[in-house]
């Protein structure tokens, strides 16, 4: 049996900000994307800046699809520390569940806008619905990690800030 590394290596916490990025930049660019899918549906005109706005989105999902393969990669291969001391199991579980969770609706979210995108099947409501989900995730993920450092003071967000080597 292996142990569980007691730190997470400097490419996943890259990663992990990278798709925290990628994903703000998906909800900014929500707009202009719905209305050029709406245009390319129709046979419409897109509005302009749209399509730059809408191949921004896309290249940013593609960028969030390849960020996590590469993150559940690197969990494979390398693993990911264990809870913070202190954890309830119940509380692991409750975040093991969540993060993958997670990796799942952001794959899920690249299927479908990638499906709806290029025409393949309008899969845009499942992708508001994943929309909906990834949201309470991400949000349940940050509260967690901010009571667990602030509340607990078990070290939580120390483990995903990238640190310089020494």
């Amino acid at each position: 049996m292996t142990t569980s590394p007691t730190a997470y290596r400097p490419a996943q916490i890259i990663l992990h900000w990278v798709v925290f990025a990628a994903i703000w930049v998906q909800w900014l660019f929500n707009e202009p994307m719905k209305r050029t899918i709406e245009a390319m549906q129709t046979g419409a005109a897109t509005a302009d800046g749209d399509m730059t706005m809408a191949l921004v989105h896309v290249s940013f999902g593609s960028t969030i699809f390849l960020a996590v393969l590469a993150r559940l990669y690197l969990r494979y291969r390398y693993g990911a520390p264990g809870p913070a001391p202190g954890t309830s199991p119940a509380q692991a579980k409750i975040a093991t569940i969540v993060h993958w969770a997670l990796y799942s609706t952001l794959i899920g979210m690249v299927i479908t806008g990638g499906m709806t995108w290029n025409g393949v099947a309008d899969l845009s409501y499942v992708h508001w619905l994943l929309n909906i989900v990834l949201f309470g995730l991400i949000t349940a993920h940050a509260a967690a990690a901010i009571f667990n450092q602030f509340v607990r003071k078990d070290g939580t967000l120390r483990r995903m800030i990238p640190t310089r080597a020494k």
